[in-house]
């Protein structure tokens, strides 16, 4: 029983006794890792994987060699990911071993995945969604996303790979607009249950 006279005074009084949602430790990591294989040591380090996170995103860019229209294409077709795309993953999994991979999307060399805590990974619906940029709209420009739906709420993650150069930030700037124009971000891409 509260012991509060006046109206407002209850509702505080009520408020107070009410729990608090706990705060997410979110940890975000990315890199350019130039086509390059996950390094034997120090990949924890980078990811700061001690840091108790509830939600890692990892975003990536390109992972995989784009000297071939072969390599080009054997890494989009089929919705997997590439053999350097994997290992990456492999890797970052044993690193974040405490934690669930709930996502794991991959458009030519860019790739993102998010693990999640195993108490909040019951709870998470994925939304994936890929935007290439340039030609037929599918190179190794654009973006990858994934966005978690949870208790009512949505958080997405965004891996850009963009234009670069001296003519970099004019064409940069009109592929981050295509990208926002067309990714319907915060609940409105294609939900997978969870991409694991």
């Amino acid at each position: 029983p509260c012991c509060c006279s006046s109206l407002l005074a209850r509702l505080l009084c009520m408020c107070r006794r009410v729990p608090a949602e706990p705060a997410l430790r979110i940890v975000v990591s990315t890199w350019n890792v130039a086509q390059t294989a996950p390094p034997a040591e120090g990949l924890g380090e980078w990811l700061g994987a001690g840091a108790g996170a509830d939600i890692h995103a990892v975003a990536l860019q390109e992972v995989v060699e784009l000297d071939s229209a072969l390599s080009y294409c054997r890494c989009c077709a089929g919705g997997g990911l590439s053999r350097q795309a994997a290992a990456w993953e492999a890797a970052v999994s044993a690193e974040l071993g405490s934690l669930e991979r709930v996502a794991s999307l991959q458009l030519v060399g860019m790739v993102l995945l998010v693990y999640v805590s195993p108490s909040l990974a019951p709870h998470v619906a994925v939304e994936a969604q890929l935007a290439g940029t340039g030609p037929l709209r599918f190179g190794n420009k654009g973006a990858v996303a994934a966005t978690l739906l949870f208790k009512g709420s949505s958080l997405t993650f965004l891996c850009c790979h963009l234009a670069a150069g001296k003519k970099g930030p004019h064409r940069r700037n009109a592929e981050f607009h295509e990208v926002m124009r067309r990714l319907r971000l915060g609940g409105g891409g294609t939900h997978t249950g969870a991409t694991r």
